[in-house]
């Protein structure tokens, strides 16, 4: 068989096939048909299937196409096409009539749209217009000038500024707009140049502006003790150089105060820098410490002392906050000491300086006065320390240490208490005395009082109206007769009052504190300070609660008689005044006492 399937022949066969006539038929696989119906055929087939511009083709040219091996001519009315051939030549025509239908569908649809086409084109053309529209409209603005004039701007650290303000003011800029070619443009210290774009109308330019932003400090320190005025504005303008050719102005808002005129502390001072305001603060402090001067201190053994008293001058500029010992000073030893003392400022400044102490001995025991026997009812309580003072080799008050546990207050009896004083060098100094405990009929003199009370006494009465009657009842129904000795206690003075019906201040007391307590007025007694030629025992009295005043119903050659049921501390001095310079009978200290003793008598 050769490539094309076809089996090959022997060469007798071939002979024979080389004798047939031209005009015998030829058989291709089952079909037998003419050469020249089938070439007629073929060519009618081309000129229906082809378009104009496809050329023909001849059997000649398709053999050498597909590189056919050479074989005999043959007559033309009896060629004989290869079966090969005769399929591809079918194949084409049925190519061919697709690409001519489809030719005629695109000829058609052409027809269709060729609205669209010119519409296409308007548009087109338009655009082409529009293009170079735009092309000379950015000639024009780009190319186009105009005059300008910027102003350089100077500003504060963290101040905006508005492009529009580098524009010189002027008719000619009126129509002028400016904004940042950045539009993120942020000023910074310093000096910079500021890209803006200039408009007018339709025309845009680019300018380069100057701004300078300045820094300022935040404040300064001045010393308390120097004198001067503050700065000038400029020097707190830190990078003014910057701008030496451009001039700003910067000032303060109030005129600062001298420096001297500051108190040590924070001042806020206000400034402008072209309108814009601005603070910076001014620190006064005190660094000085202070300047002392010490002078040398003598004492008595044990004498306190304080810091103050070693110290003759002291200079400062602030007001001083502490005096103190840098050691406590040993008051009790027997020898001479250096004293070191700090001095310190409200700021903290300190100066230290050194003195001399001087210690005086003690060589004699302290003295105890006042002591005396006493006297006191079966159950009353005993004021042991009531008139008793004492006092050091050098007078200084001691206090006074009182044993009473041989006493027995509610036992008839005679008892002894001692009192003890002890000086700061331990010195001491004892003294006794004797306590009598008595015992009266208690109860026949509280019926009597209450007798006095119920006749004298009016419901809703206030306690001050029961004073006065009181002090009434008692100036009418007693006089005053010398008796030896005091009662044994308030109680047999009052006994003593309602029996006798005389006495002396003693009697007059005691009958005036056993009606005060019965009538439910607070009362205690008070008595002239010892050691005075006489003394004197009266009442201090609260009632209502209007403070404690003096109570006195013994008789006296000063004030009225209800004066006297209730008088303060003030009137009580005016009256040992009057009493002092009294022409018959002069008394000196008649209401004097030691207010420690007692609760603070209302002054006025």
């Amino acid at each position: 068989m050769d490539r094309t399937g076809a089996k090959r022949q022997t060469p007798q066969r071939e002979n024979q096939q080389n004798n047939i006539n031209d005009s015998m038929p030829i058989t291709i696989q089952h079909e037998t048909l003419p050469i020249d119906d089938m070439l007629a055929a073929s060519q009618d087939q081309e000129k229906l299937a082809f378009p104009p511009r496809h050329p023909q083709v001849d059997v000649g040219e398709w053999d050498e196409q597909f590189a056919f091996p050479p074989r005999q001519s043959q007559p033309e009315e009896q060629k004989v096409i290869p079966l090969r051939v005769a399929v591809k030549q079918a194949q084409m025509r049925i190519e061919a009539q697709r690409k001519e239908r489809e030719y005629q569908q695109f000829k058609q649809k052409e027809k269709k749209r060729s609205p669209k086409g010119i519409i296409l084109m308007l548009v087109l053309l338009f655009f082409l217009s529009g293009t170079g529209f735009a092309g000379w409209y950015y000639w024009w603005t780009t190319s186009a000038t105009f005059e300008y004039e910027l102003q350089p701007i100077v500003i504060l650290e963290g101040q905006s500024v508005d492009p529009n303000d580098f524009l010189y003011p002027g008719e000619s800029m009126e129509r002028v707009t400016a904004v940042y070619r950045n539009a993120r443009f942020t000023p910074v210290a310093g000096q910079q140049n500021v890209p803006l774009a200039l408009t007018m109308g339709w025309r845009s330019i680019d300018a380069v502006a100057s701004l300078y932003v300045m820094t300022t400090l935040d404040g300064f320190t001045h010393e308390f003790t120097e004198t001067g005025m503050p700065p000038g504005a400029r020097e707190f303008v830190t990078n003014a150089d910057i701008a030496v050719n451009t001039p700003f102005d910067v000032r303060y808002i109030e005129e600062p105060l001298p420096l001297e005129d500051y108190e040590v502390g924070e001042h806020t001072l206000f400034l402008t820098l072209n309108d814009a305001e601005f603070e910076v603060l001014l620190s006064v402090v005190d660094t000085t410490p202070p300047i002392a001067t010490a002078n040398g201190v003598a004492i008595l053994v044990g004498e306190e002392v304080e810091p103050m008293d070693f110290i003759a001058s002291i200079e400062d500029a602030s007001p001083i906050g502490a005096v103190r010992f840098v050691e406590e000073p040993d008051i009790l030893a027997h020898k001479d000491q250096i004293v070191q003392i700090e001095i310190e400022d409200i700021h903290g400044n300190s100066t230290v300086i050194s003195s001399g102490l001087t210690i005086q001995l003690n060589m004699e025991p302290p003295v105890i006065e006042g002591v005396e026997t006493i006297a006191s009812n079966v159950g009353d309580p005993i004021f042991y320390r009531q008139g008793i003072i004492a006092h050091d080799d050098f007078g200084r008050p001691l206090e006074v240490e009182v044993d009473s546990s041989r006493v027995d207050q509610y036992s008839e009896g005679i008892y002894t208490v001692i009192f003890t004083a002890t000086d700061k060098t331990g010195l001491s100094t004892v003294e006794e005395a004797q306590v009598h405990v008595v015992a009266i009929d208690i109860e026949y003199v509280l019926e009597r009082v209450d007798e006095v009370l119920a006749s004298i006494l009016e419901e809703g009465m206030t306690q001050l109206e029961q004073v006065h009657a009181i002090f009434m009842w008692v100036r009418q129904n007693l006089t005053i007769a010398q008796t030896r000795g005091g009662p044994a206690s308030s109680y047999e003075g009052a006994y003593r009052a309602i029996q006798d019906r005389r006495g002396n201040c003693y009697i007059y007391y005691s009958i005036s504190e056993v009606m005060l307590t019965r009538a439910g007025i607070p009362n205690m007694l008070i008595e002239r300070i010892p050691g005075m030629p006489t003394n004197h025992r009266w009442n201090l009295i609260n009632p209502d609660n209007l403070g404690w005043h003096h109570y006195d119903s013994f008789p006296s050659r000063v004030g009225s008689w209800l004066q006297m049921a209730f008088f303060t501390d003030s009137q009580a001095r005016t009256f040992t005044h009057m009493l002092e310079n009294h022409e018959e009978r002069p008394v000196s200290n008649y209401y004097t006492y030691d207010p420690t003793l007692y609760p603070e008598v209302v002054q006025r």
